[in-house]
């Protein structure tokens, strides 16, 4: 098991560390790592309401992640974890991005990738009504309260009446004949 992979599963688990030696004789017991009590995770769900990376909207299946790692010190407290999706919490641990505190109230934490540099911070997603009428603006769209009214009287599509229309226009205009 590669370090950063025990040390990703391990940021929100019980588990007691036991360094061994060649033969496999216990050199040093560690103490247990502290889990995310059950307190700590709805506040965490309050104040971060889903993943914390820059741009990522996904509120379902996220991970408690220590900033600062429980095996460096690290607290077990809100200041000291936020929430990830799995696909970052992965990026943080074995994918050689990091991340440490942020000096704004707004902007809490900082990412970096792994060249070092910063991953711009996004502002929330617009709710949906929201985003569709940027969307209608982008494109130019007039919608208003009569874009749905067809029209038509709802009757139903005479299905075979559609077809006729459409071979009579093939008989009364023949395709152009080739010039020889």
């Amino acid at each position: 098991l590669a370090a950063e992979t025990a040390r990703r599963l391990a940021c929100d688990a019980a588990v007691v560390g036991i360094v061994e030696d060649g033969d496999g004789n216990p050199l040093n017991v560690g103490r247990k790592t502290r889990s995310i009590p059950l307190a700590l995770r709805r506040a965490l769900q309050a104040r971060d309401k889903g993943c914390r990376f820059p741009g990522c909207t996904k509120t379902a299946f996220v991970d408690g992640h220590h900033v600062v790692h429980w095996s460096q010190g690290g607290e077990t407290s809100l200041a000291n974890t936020c929430l990830l999706c799995r696909a970052h919490h992965r990026a943080l641990h074995e994918g050689g991005y990091r991340m440490e505190a942020g000096a704004a109230r707004a902007h809490p934490w900082v990412f970096y990738r792994p060249d070092g540099t910063v991953v711009p911070a996004t502002p929330p997603p617009l709710p949906a009504s929201d985003r569709t009428a940027v969307v209608h603006k982008n494109e130019q769209l007039d919608i208003g309260p009569a874009t749905a009214i067809p029209g038509w009287y709802g009757e139903h599509l005479d299905v075979g009446l559609a077809l006729d229309a459409l071979f009579s226009i093939g008989e009364h205009h023949p395709p152009p004949e080739s010039p020889s």
